[in-house]
């Protein structure tokens, strides 16, 4: 006998690990959750100070890479994304941040008319167990632990300081609804061990009855009857299996997997299929365009203090492994960024235009991932918040186990081009404020010698990189591009659903983890209801 469920969920991370472990709540309901990687039990990935590590790491990342972006010199971008149990929330930064109040009106405004700030705000309070408490913003009772930065570095509270004293607003919660100032950002910690989804959700699952986990299962292909999902065909190992669904599928795969997914089971771009030999079930050319990331390029300044980045001998990193083990403090425990500022640029920008990610260390972002380097320094990436700018996928063939193709375009508008160089512009100006000012040393990148707004535009242009945030490739709206309705149903079909970054209208102005476990609750709800 085929299996059968009531609900097949494909995918770990932020978004699927939330849904299959609140549908599974509901004793009535059999729920499978399929994931293409592995087990996500490692010290890699618990422990804070070797996130990095697992970048580039086949086991845990998918390790893709971008076609080459002609809007900036040709670059071509590492991609990571999480092969794991967990998916990305596995082998992320851990930085737990929702976004703007403006990010989700602008979503309900463009006919999402579920996802005003107002509407999502409790089911931010419903996931989040907050170390700073309840409040009318914050959740205290969630399954996802949100902690505060265990060790900050000096250099971050003085960067901090510099960037009060350039005149940015401090702010103490970024996650209170008010986002446009600097502030130390929270975690997706619990005493200093990362709390992935899978960690906060599925734990929890695994002990119902009702709910099953399959590891190292591809899925292929979704599968229909008169346009209506009844299942996913599967890869695991050398066989093919088919699983059904009674109720629906949620597709969960991320910004990569969900589009693929859907292209692969005849919904998408008709041209592209046919040429790929694929049937076209819905013609829906919104699947894989409106692909957005926030671009990003390093501010890099020498200090004259030891960082993160020099404790490099064996006997530094057993003692910071033997401190994290003990107490779950000190660099082990660190995440990379440690204060986030939000600004705008100008009066007429009333949203917040570029985030700065502060790290109290020196590193490069290579094509395995970050990479430190070898001089105490401090790096501030500084990032396009609401880009302009878009790219899309395409299909290389019918088989699943190819990757797509990666067309970021990350500068295909000018302006945010312009926006970095503003921020460049910005952070010299913080630098040279006490008290950073008298502990920066040497501007290592972009470099003194880059003053004209040309020269810093060309830097930008070489050195950009989409800073693994992305986002919008299944987006939901009302449109002729739009893939999903406000309730997160594909267009065209019934019974089959998408809940992760993929379904955002545009990125928001945040790292995505937070947002994407809301969409999971928020659909769950949905679901349950019906």
């Amino acid at each position: 006998m085929q299996p059968e469920f009531d609900y097949i969920v494909v995918g770990s991370g932020s978004g699927g690990s939330v849904v299959a472990s609140r549908l599974s709540e509901d004793p009535n309901l059999s729920v499978l959750l399929v994931e293409a990687g592995g087990s996500d039990k490692s010290l890699k990935i618990v422990m804070p100070g070797l996130a990095g590590s697992l970048y580039g790491d086949p086991k845990y990342d998918w390790c893709f890479t971008a076609e080459t972006d002609l809007t900036r010199a040709g670059q071509r971008d590492y991609m990571p994304r999480g092969k794991v149990l967990g998916g990305t929330s596995a082998i992320n930064a851990m930085c737990f941040l929702r976004g703007s109040v403006e990010d989700f009106d602008d979503w309900a405004s463009l006919g999402n008319e579920d996802w005003a700030y107002r509407s999502v705000l409790p089911y931010f309070r419903k996931l989040e167990r907050y170390e700073g408490g309840k409040s009318l913003t914050r959740g205290d009772a969630g399954p996802q632990p949100v902690s505060f930065l265990r060790s900050a570095h000096p250099m971050s509270k003085i960067f901090l300081e510099a960037c009060v004293g350039h005149g940015t607003k401090h702010i103490n919660d970024l996650n209170s609804g008010e986002y446009e100032g600097v502030g130390f950002p929270q975690v997706s910690q619990f005493k200093g061990s990362r709390y992935s989804a899978a960690r906060s959700y599925v734990r929890r699952a695994v002990k119902r009855r009702n709910f099953r986990l399959m590891l190292h299962t591809q899925v292929r292909r979704v599968l229909f009857e008169n346009r209506r999902a009844t299942g996913v065909e599967v890869i695991a190992g050398d066989s093919r299996i088919t699983l059904k669904a009674r109720k629906g599928v949620v597709l969960s795969a991320g910004v990569f997997g969900s589009p693929h997914i859907l292209m692969l089971s005849g919904i998408g771009p008709a041209a592209q299929l046919r040429r790929v030999g694929i049937d076209v079930l819905v013609d829906a050319p919104g699947v894989g365009s409106n692909f957005q990331d926030h671009a990003g390029t390093r501010h890099v300044v020498r200090v004259d203090t030891r960082t993160l980045n020099m404790i490099v001998g064996p006997m530094e990193k057993l003692a910071a492994g033997l401190r994290w083990l003990l107490l779950g403090h000190g660099p082990a425990a660190s995440s990379m960024t440690q204060v986030v500022l939000a600004r705008k640029l100008d009066s007429r920008n009333w949203r917040s235009r570029f985030q700065v990610l502060f790290t109290p260390g020196a590193y490069e972002l290579g094509s395995n991932g970050p990479r430190f380097l070898d001089r105490p320094a401090v790096t501030a990436i500084v990032n396009v918040h609401r880009p302009y700018s878009s790219g899309h996928l395409e299909l290389a063939s019918s088989d699943v186990r190819d990757p797509l193709k990666i067309y970021p375009n990350l500068f295909a508008d000018e302006r945010d081009a312009d926006t970095l160089v503003a921020g460049h512009k910005i952070l010299r100006e913080i630098f040279d404020t006490e008290p950073l000012r008298s502990r920066a040393l040497e501007e290592l990148k972009p470099g003194v010698s880059l003053q004209s707004d040309d020269e810093l535009k060309a830097f930008v242009k070489e050195t950009a990189r989409g800073i693994f945030h992305p986002a919008g490739t299944c987006k939901m709206g009302v449109d002729s591009s739009a893939v999903v309705g406000s309730r997160l149903s594909v267009h065209g079909v019934q019974n089959l659903y998408v809940a992760d970054a993929s379904a955002m209208p545009f990125v928001v102005s945040a790292n995505l983890s937070a947002t994407c476990m809301m969409m999971g609750e928020k659909l769950a709800d949905w679901l349950k209801g019906a």
